[in-house]
């Protein structure tokens, strides 16, 4: 029997962080030179593809060998949507950052090599702002963490012999709707 080998991430843990502000103030954004104040938010969106974790710190835990606390620094980056007064509408970009602390299941070095991610999104009620501030109420931010590890997967293939050509001959067509599709009786 032969076999194929397939490489896939494998989580082996995660967590999920909630945390709520009634209010939050975070930097606007460049805004470009050519809008006119006062400014409206339209949306504030998550790019939960680009949240990235620093100064990561694991500390095992004495009772039990593989958890261990893992606090890290995760920066979430935002899209926000304006209009300003003459109704046009553009882009800023800014970033929500927020502290983590969660205890996980943290495998040996030595079994295999592991990774830890992290993915946010990010709610709100209103949002209103200035030229340099963001002011958001009721902000509601989810961060996944992600303890992941590249597993092998070895797949049983079996391999069946080719077909015939086929004839396009009268005579041999008798013969030819009598033969099994696939052989019987053997695996390869």
């Amino acid at each position: 029997m032969n076999r194929v080998v397939i490489s896939v991430p494998r989580v082996l843990d995660s967590a999920m962080v909630v945390t709520q502000d009634t209010q939050l103030q975070i930097p606007v954004g460049t805004i470009p030179a050519t809008t006119t104040a006062p400014y409206t938010v339209n949306r504030i969106q998550a790019i939960a593809t680009e949240t990235q974790m620093t100064n990561t710190v694991i500390t095992p835990l004495g009772d039990n060998t593989h958890c261990a606390r893992v606090t890290a620094t995760v920066l979430i980056p935002l899209t926000v949507t304006l209009t300003d007064a003459n109704n046009v509408q553009f882009e800023t970009h800014t970033s929500i950052t927020k502290n983590i602390s969660v205890v996980l299941y943290i495998p040996d070095n030595t079994t295999f090599p592991y990774s830890i991610s992290a993915e946010g999104a990010f709610g709100y009620d209103t949002a209103t702002t200035t030229e340099d501030t963001l002011t958001i109420t009721n902000a509601v931010t989810k961060i996944l963490i992600r303890v992941t590890a590249v597993t092998d997967l070895l797949v049983p293939t079996y391999g069946y012999a080719p077909l015939q050509q086929a004839d396009n001959s009268y005579s041999n067509s008798q013969t030819f709707l009598n033969q099994p599709l696939f052989p019987q009786g053997k695996v390869y």
